[in-house]
C-alpha cells in the first residue's frame, strides 16, 4: 500500500484537469493539487493505458501546444531573468527551462534569419536602383542624339 494515499476526490480532480477543455500539464496538476509529481504522472499514465488520453496529444498540448505568439511572450518575459528567476518562472507557467532556452534560441535565429533575407532585399533593390540609373542616363543620350538627328535632318531638308 502507498505511503501517503491519495484521497479519492483529489485523483478525481486530477484526472480531470489532464482532459479536455483544460489539459493541465503535471507540474500544474500537482501544484493546484498540493500532490508530489510523481503521483501526477502514474494518474496521466493510467488515463494513457485506460486509453482516456492519447499520448501523442497530451504531449504536443503541454510541451508544443504554446502559440508562436506565446512562445514569444514567454521569450520577451524570461529574456531578464538570471536562471533561479527563470526556473521559478518556469515552475509557475508549468514549462521546462531547457523548453524556454529552446524557444529563445529559436527567436534569435529567425531574428536573424529576417535581418539577413532584408540584407539580401536591400542588396537586390541597390542594384536595381543602379540598374535604373544606368538605363535613364543611357535613354537620355539616346533621346538627345536623337533630337540632334531629328534638327540635322530638318535643316537638311530646308537646304
Amino acid at each position: 500500500m502507498p505511503a501517503n494515499p491519495v484521497p479519492i476526490n483529489i485523483k478525481q480532480q486530477g484526472l480531470l484537469w489532464f482532459q479536455p477543455p483544460y489539459n493541465w500539464s503535471d507540474r500544474q496538476i500537482a501544484k493546484k493539487l498540493d500532490v508530489s509529481p510523481s503521483v501526477v504522472s502514474r494518474w496521466r499514465n493510467e488515463l494513457m493505458n485506460d486509453g482516456l488520453l492519447c499520448e501523442d496529444e497530451w504531449f504536443l498540448k503541454n510541451n508544443e501546444g504554446w502559440s508562436p505568439e506565446q512562445r514569444f511572450a514567454v521569450v520577451l518575459e524570461s529574456a531578464v531573468m538570471s536562471e533561479i528567476e527563470l526556473a521559478e518562472y518556469c515552475r509557475h507557467k508549468g514549462l521546462f527551462v531547457e523548453q524556454v532556452k529552446e524557444w529563445r534560441t529559436i527567436s534569435t535565429q529567425a531574428h536573424e534569419l529576417k535581418a539577413l533575407n532584408n540584407h539580401k532585399v536591400d542588396k537586390v533593390v541597390k542594384e536595381y536602383r543602379q540598374k535604373v540609373r544606368e538605363l535613364e542616363k543611357e535613354l537620355a543620350r539616346k533621346e538627345k542624339a536623337l533630337a540632334e538627328t531629328a534638327a540635322l535632318l530638318v535643316n537638311s531638308e530646308d537646304a
